[in-house]
Parts: C-alpha cells; sequence; structure tokens
C-alpha cells in the first residue's frame, strides 16, 4: 500500500465520520452530532415559517414580534409566556387561544402564540421532530432581543409547550435560560431513549415542571414519555392513559342514556385524547 493510497483511505474515514451541519442566517449552526444522529437535519426558520403574536389585556387583538422587532403591545415588565403547539398543529389551534385568554384573565401578562406550520405540519414525523430546534432556537432568539431591548429578565420569561411544543421550549432554554417552563405531556417518540439534551431537561430553565398524561401505549403509540424531564414531573392517573380515553363508544352511549344524559361527541375516539388532555388538565389549574 502507498503513501497516496493511506492518505486516501485516511480522508475517506474523516469524510465518513464527519458531523453533517446545517447554518441558519443569524441563528448558528445545527449538526448530528449525538444525541441527534439518525434525525433529519433541521430546517432553518425561514423554511419553517415561524410565526409569533403577543396578546394583552390593553391589545387583545395581537402584534408580531420578532427577533428584531418589539411591538409597543410588549412590556417587558410583566410575564412573558410563550405558548407552543406541536406535530400537526398551528397557531390556529383553538386551544392555543383559550389558553391565551385564560391566562390574560387570570394576569396582566405577555402572551405569545407561537407557530410553526410549516414544519409541525409535515406528515413526516421525524422531520418536525429534528425542526424543534429551529424553533426553539427562534424564541430564544426573542428572549434574548427582549431582554436587550424590551427591558425583561430571564425570570419573566415562560415557556408553555404541549408535546414537541415541550421540546421546542426546551431548546428555547438552552439558547436563552428560561425563567420557568412547563411541559404538557411532552411527546416521546424519538426523544425518550436518547439524552436529556435532545430536549426538555432540568438545565433548560430555573423551574421545569411536567405533566404526563400519555407514557403509555394502548390501542396507539404512547405518544407521551413517562420519562422524568423536568425538576417536578407529575403523572394525573398514573401518567399513562386518562379516564373516558378508551375506545368504547357502546359502554358511554349506555352511561350516558341510563343518566337521562344527551349522547356527546365520542372524544374517547381520538388516538390522541389522552396526550392532549395534558392540555385541558393544564387550562383547569
Amino acid at each position: 500500500v502507498t503513501d497516496m493510497h493511506r492518505i486516501l483511505l485516511l480522508l475517506v474515514c474523516v469524510y465518513t465520520v464527519r458531523s453533517e451541519e446545517v447554518c441558519c442566517p443569524d441563528a448558528g449552526c445545527f449538526n448530528d452530532d449525538p444525541p441527534f444522529d439518525g434525525l433529519p437535519m433541521p430546517e432553518c426558520a425561514e423554511v419553517i415559517q415561524i410565526d409569533m403574536t403577543v396578546y394583552t389585556r390593553a391589545n387583545p387583538e395581537g402584534q408580531i414580534i420578532t427577533r428584531t422587532t418589539i411591538p409597543p403591545a410588549f412590556d417587558g415588565s410583566k410575564l412573558t409566556i410563550f405558548i407552543v403547539h406541536g406535530w400537526l398543529g398551528s397557531s390556529n389551534n383553538n386551544w392555543m387561544h383559550v389558553m391565551k385568554d385564560d391566562l390574560l384573565a387570570q394576569g396582566d401578562y405577555n402572551a405569545i402564540i407561537v407557530g410553526w406550520a410549516g414544519s409541525s405540519q409535515q406528515i413526516w414525523y421525524p422531520q418536525s421532530a429534528s425542526d424543534t430546534r429551529t424553533v426553539g432556537t427562534e424564541i430564544g432568539l426573542v428572549s434574548e432581543n427582549v431582554i436587550a431591548r424590551g427591558g425583561s429578565d430571564n425570570s419573566r420569561l415562560y415557556c408553555v409547550g404541549h408535546s414537541l411544543g415541550s421540546h421546542v421550549c426546551g431548546h428555547a432554554g438552552t439558547r436563552e435560560t428560561l425563567g420557568r417552563i412547563t411541559g404538557m405531556d411532552p411527546a416521546g417518540p424519538l426523544f425518550e431513549n436518547r439524552d436529556w439534551t435532545c430536549g426538555l431537561n432540568p438545565s433548560c430553565a430555573t423551574v421545569v415542571d411536567v405533566m404526563h398524561t400519555n407514557g403509555e401505549a394502548n390501542l396507539v403509540l404512547n405518544l407521551g414519555t413517562m420519562k422524568i424531564l423536568g425538576h417536578v414531573d407529575f403523572f394525573p392517573n398514573g401518567g399513562g392513559l386518562q379516564p373516558e380515553c378508551v375506545l368504547d363508544p357502546l359502554r358511554r352511549q349506555r352511561n350516558s342514556a341510563a343518566s337521562n344524559e344527551e349522547v356527546q361527541p365520542m372524544a374517547d375516539l381520538t388516538p390522541a385524547c389522552s396526550h392532549m388532555r395534558a392540555i385541558d388538565y393544564y387550562i383547569e389549574s
């Protein structure tokens, strides 16, 4: 074997183990080093079409907020709450606006609805899972901007995410440490068997609280996880499956008829019933 052959062999080996990398304008670079190996590379914010709208009591119609612009509605002296949806969701999801309205009824906050439908509504779940890094980075950049120019500080930054949105919040806290993160049944697929740093974990905020409602498989794959991800983890009804989230419409109709109640739509026919129940629990609390 000649020296030239050895050099060529070395170059092949180096190329084989070299990390793939994607760099996004003003947002830094992402690679596929562990724990992200085996996942698609994240897309940039410009592709994902991330949108953020801040709502306040004084401005219930909402104003756009970005990494470079802070609208007049934003008040840095108030608690800022980012609300983030998960896979197949969008900023038009009704529950996000119900949650925003209830939060503003409770306190005079900056409530920011975060949409990332350009990725989340892809059928290819692995790409959406990977893009949580990009969306989290964008929230981190907005957080940096409001701290630098909006008069806020880390303790007044709070992120509430459902499913993949929980991991979005985690990546936001990796970019800019937040005061608090609430994970509403964080997504399990592609996350639960990886290192903590692939998504939501206690290092992402001063306080990380997590609610698990679909950590066990039933007739469909568990969409959440039983893995401890926060400083405080709650497991309502054991955290695996939730009451009435069983595919048994006949029993439910009989019970309703026996009690002379109007038969309600079969919410338990939704495969994501237990997974979505975390949102109801959070709004109620």
